[in-house]
Order: C-alpha cells, then structure tokens, then sequence
C-alpha cells in the first residue's frame, strides 16, 4: 500500500511538471518580421505557408498599428506624430515543440519576403533539456519504486512463510497437500 501510494503521489507530481513544462514550451513563438512594400495578400499568404508546418502550433497576426499601440508610453510617444514601427507588422510563431525551433527558423529566413526572424535559442534549448530531465528522473524513480516494491512483496511472502513455517511443517505431517498449504 505504501508503495502504490508513493508511486501515485510521484506519478501526478511528475506529470504536473511535465504538464507545466509543455506548457511553457508551447509559449516559445518566433517572431517574423517582412520586407518592406508587402501587400497584405502577400503577408496573409506567408501566415498560411508558416501555420501550415508541423512545428507551427498557432500563429498571430500583430499589425505596425497594434504594435506601436502595445510600446507608446503616454508621457514618451507624444514627441512622435507618426508611428516609428511602420514598417514593423509580424506574425508571433507559436511552436509545438520548442526542440524544433532551429529547423522552423531555418525554413523561415529563406521564405520569400522575410526581412528577419526574431527567436531564443536559449529558452527553446532549456525548455527541450528540462523536457528530457523530466522524463529521465520520472524513468529512474520509477524504477527505483519499482525496485523496492518488489523487495518489500518478496520480504512480505518470506516473512509470512518463516512465521508460519512450524504451522506449515505441521499441517504436511498430518497430509496436507500443497494446494491446500497455499
């Protein structure tokens, strides 16, 4: 029972872990910023072409307005008239997998109408290594429980054999078969 218990308390605390580092893996986005003078069917078929690929989770339009919008501060952005990131409209690419952020980035500088692709290499690679370190300890301690649930069973049967060995001596001198002993 204790060990049934423990391996129940490990296996949903392994999983939330494992739950909160896919989901953090799912928030890594590359950003994708376009050349100058693409037309809004020219951008709206590159979001097709980017959400159609396998490592693409989601994809979200952020236009030059909604961006300035998001970065003015009231008392800075009265110096400017115009909106300084004009030309700064991009689609926030959400990866399904943070391990194949290299190969998606790759495949994206070489589209067409790709100024330049913003990424974290560190973040991507230290959520794929947490991913891993994850699966390796749950392995290890599920072996580990494993382990000693089967010393603990085997212990048990022992244990309840050595005590009850004269009862067991008595019962075949007076002919118990062994069926009836088990």
């Amino acid at each position: 029972t204790a060990c049934v218990f423990l391996f129940g308390v490990f296996y949903s605390i392994m999983m939330n872990f494992e739950y909160m580092v896919k989901k953090a893996e799912n928030e890594v986005c590359v950003t994708v910023f376009f050349d100058e003078g693409l037309s809004d069917t020219e951008i709206k078929k590159l979001g097709d072409t980017i959400s159609n690929r396998v490592e693409v989770s989601s994809v979200h339009y952020t236009s030059a307005e909604e961006a300035w919008n998001n970065f003015k501060y009231p008392d800075l952005a009265e110096g400017f008239k115009d909106n300084p990131l004009i030309n700064s409209a991009s689609y926030e690419v959400y990866l399904s997998d943070a391990g194949m952020q290299g190969t998606l980035v790759t495949y994206l500088e070489n589209l067409d109408g790709v100024r330049q692709v913003n990424r974290s290499e560190a973040t991507a690679s230290g959520l794929s290594s947490a991913a891993k370190l994850v699966g390796y300890v749950a392995i290890a301690v599920i072996i580990i429980l494993l382990a000693v649930s089967i010393f603990l069973i085997t212990n048990t049967i022992v244990i309840g054999i050595t005590v009850r060995k004269e009862e067991i001596s008595i019962m075949k001198f007076i002919g118990a078969t062994d069926a009836f002993v088990n």
